[in-house]
């Protein structure tokens, strides 16, 4: 494997770790301090080990401002604050995963 192509591989790599801990960190505060807003944004009642929540969901949710309409107040601003954060980290990594199979094609 060429350093070009590794480097895109651990950029990946490195990009979904930081997405999924800060999107967790999000739906850990969002449950639990917030649960008016989870339910808003169509999350499990219940959530643990074997439940599939999908990342796009929630970034569609944050995306589109969908949590404005909701009528926890301390919900929405706690959405507000974090959007950014999880729009970006969402972003780089759907970078960072083109940039890693555009490497590789361009490899074999």
């Amino acid at each position: 494997m060429k350093p070009v192509t590794a480097s895109a591989c651990v950029l990946f790599a490195i990009a979904i770790a930081i997405e999924t801990v800060v999107w967790i960190t999000f739906l850990r505060g969002l449950k639990s301090r917030h649960p008016e807003q989870w339910m808003h944004a169509a999350q499990p009642a219940r959530w643990h080990d074997r439940t599939v929540l999908s990342a796009r969901s929630t970034m569609l949710y944050l995306l589109t401002r969908e949590f404005m309409g909701s009528i926890d107040e301390a919900g929405a601003r706690y959405c507000s604050r974090y959007r950014a954060i999880l729009l970006l980290a969402y972003w780089c990594t759907v970078g960072a995963g083109i940039a890693a199979v555009v490497a590789l094609a361009v490899e074999s």
